[in-house]
């Protein structure tokens, strides 16, 4: 024979980790805006053609400029990528305790 409903004060079980679920959540979106940041003043900074081009064109002023993005957009990416992984598994946390 069951209890009556709510008797006495019935709660369903809370399962523990929510707040480290939200926790990753928050991280991962603070990562995903630090990248989007970055790359948005990246975007707009236009220096580094001045510096590695210079007046005048050479292959090894083009090749250090290609040098440069590579490193930077491959940096905002590592930082993305990083940011929605911890936000996925953030999320899977989230969804997987009945939310």
């Amino acid at each position: 024979m069951q209890p009556p409903y709510n008797y006495p004060y019935q709660q369903p079980p809370r399962r523990r980790g929510s707040g480290l679920a939200l926790a990753l959540i928050v991280i991962g979106l603070i990562l995903m805006i630090i990248a989007v940041v970055l790359a948005y003043l990246e975007y707009v900074n236009a220096s580094p053609l001045t510096r590695y081009l210079g007046s005048s064109t050479s292959i090894s002023g083009v090749l250090n400029l290609i040098g440069y993005v590579t490193y930077k957009s491959v940096f905002i990416v590592i930082i993305a990528w990083v940011g929605s992984m911890i936000m996925a598994r953030g999320v899977q946390t989230y969804v997987g305790q009945g939310h």
